[in-house]
């Protein structure tokens, strides 16, 4: 059964995306403004001080949203919602999920992107180090490189 935070991270978040569009949460972040993702927190009953962080890189408006931190395998330790420069139906939502590797016993984290309603794993993203502007900017990092290596935008 998945978690309150899974559901919010895999489910919600992307929701409120399609309803209030990437450009405008992108925005919002840009501003530091996390009103847009209230209703989020109090609906669900989580209590979380979100961190923000946007930034444009190339093609690319990138705004990142904290989430609590993850205590089971596929919550996600922050989403990110990309919206295309000059084409607004150019829109994505990832996540960094924690992920456990039992043969080595260790922690890592998965870059996640949802395409057609499902969250789908592209590979390793960049360590957690507890700095969240640090870990934001390495999430954003990870997430442009992974759509101009794609080159379907």
């Amino acid at each position: 059964m998945a978690s309150a935070l899974d559901t919010i991270a895999h489910v919600v978040l992307p929701n409120v995306m399609k309803l209030k569009g990437a450009s405008t949460l992108v925005g919002a972040l840009e501003r530091r403004d996390v009103s847009p993702f209230a209703q989020v927190w109090q609906q669900t009953g989580v209590e979380h001080n979100p961190q923000t962080i946007a930034k444009e890189k190339g093609d690319w408006r990138v705004g990142v949203l904290s989430m609590p931190k993850p205590s089971e395998m596929g919550e996600a330790y922050m989403c990110a919602f990309v919206a295309k420069k000059n084409d607004q139906t150019v829109a994505r939502y990832f996540t960094l999920d924690y992920d456990y590797v039992l043969a080595t016993k260790t922690e890592k984290t998965v870059l996640c992107d949802q395409e057609m309603g499902r969250m789908i794993k592209r590979g390793d993203g960049p360590p957690i180090t507890g700095d969240f502007a640090a870990d934001a900017s390495a999430f954003i990092d990870a997430v442009v490189d992974y759509l101009n290596a794609v080159k379907k935008y």
